[in-house]
């Protein structure tokens, strides 16, 4: 698995974990908007924190206020990352 699939996983388990949601129903495609996550602002937020607890990158506000996908939320991990 790439450097950049493993990213995939981890951020993708973040959310699942966090949303309580199984983790087979999360895919980088799924909108944090829409029927499967039903996330917020705030939610957002508190995966952020978890993001930065768990994979020690910090992602800030503005980067968040862009993200719709768990692939965006991926995307701005990867590039907050160094």
């Amino acid at each position: 698995m790439s450097e950049n699939a493993a990213l995939g996983e981890q951020v993708r388990g973040i959310v699942a974990d966090r949303l309580r949601v199984d983790s087979e129903a999360v895919s980088a495609e799924t909108e944090f908007a829409g029927e499967t996550l039903d996330a917020d602002s705030l939610d957002l937020v508190e995966i952020a924190e978890a993001v930065d607890d768990e994979l020690d990158v910090y992602v800030p506000d503005r980067a968040l206020s862009e993200v719709d996908t768990v692939a965006d939320l991926t995307e701005a991990v990867r590039s907050h990352r160094e």
